[in-house]
């Protein structure tokens, strides 16, 4: 091909090099911009404005007075249900000790073993594992005074296995703080 053919007036070039420099301009447009939230001391956020009609002042718990409607006390059902998504999340967790922390000192293993040989092989099973995930379905409540029976379908998962198992909780109230006393998986 020769050079004159390439600066003719019915050749393509010069509409192909437009077409190829717009993405080109655009990336070198998007390159330079720089997103106020990238750059984070630079920020300009003030906190929100209050109207004064909107602000109510009540007593301080920290003075000694009391206010006038105490608040509603968490019944057992819901404090329950509470403790047991809290159990769940830190075993999901992985957090060891607040895992045990929600079994009673005088927990009974299953399968007859003792506190520390339970403790010990539920330390080691749950640190060795990369990620856990805990849900239940079918949950089943029956308080009687301070103590529950709770049962549910524990759906656990980690990194290489996935189990559905019928499990039955007795929980006991102690203190104001619902631990678990035995547990049995069928």
């Amino acid at each position: 091909m020769r050079l004159r053919h390439l600066f003719r007036t019915h050749t393509l070039w010069p509409r192909r090099l437009v077409l190829w420099s717009i993405p080109l301009w655009l990336l070198l447009a998007l390159w330079f911009y720089q997103k106020p939230s990238e750059n984070p001391g630079a920020s300009n956020w003030l906190p929100p404005i209050e109207l004064r009609e909107n602000i109510q002042v009540t007593p301080s718990l920290a003075s000694g007075t009391q206010p006038d409607a105490q608040e509603p006390a968490v019944s057992d059902d819901s404090a329950l249900r509470s403790a047991l998504t809290r159990w769940s999340e830190t075993w999901s967790a992985r957090d060891v000790p607040a895992y045990l922390g929600f079994y009673s000192p005088d927990f009974v293993p299953p399968k007859g073993l003792s506190k520390a040989a339970w403790t010990r092989l539920r330390s080691d099973r749950i640190s060795s594992k990369q990620s856990i995930q805990i849900s239940f379905e079918k949950l089943r409540l029956q308080i009687n005074g301070s103590w529950a029976t709770v049962k549910f379908t524990q759906v656990y998962q980690d990194e290489r296995l996935r189990r559905l198992d019928q499990k039955t909780m007795v929980w006991q109230k102690r203190e104001g703080q619902w631990l678990i006393q035995s547990e049995t998986t069928d």
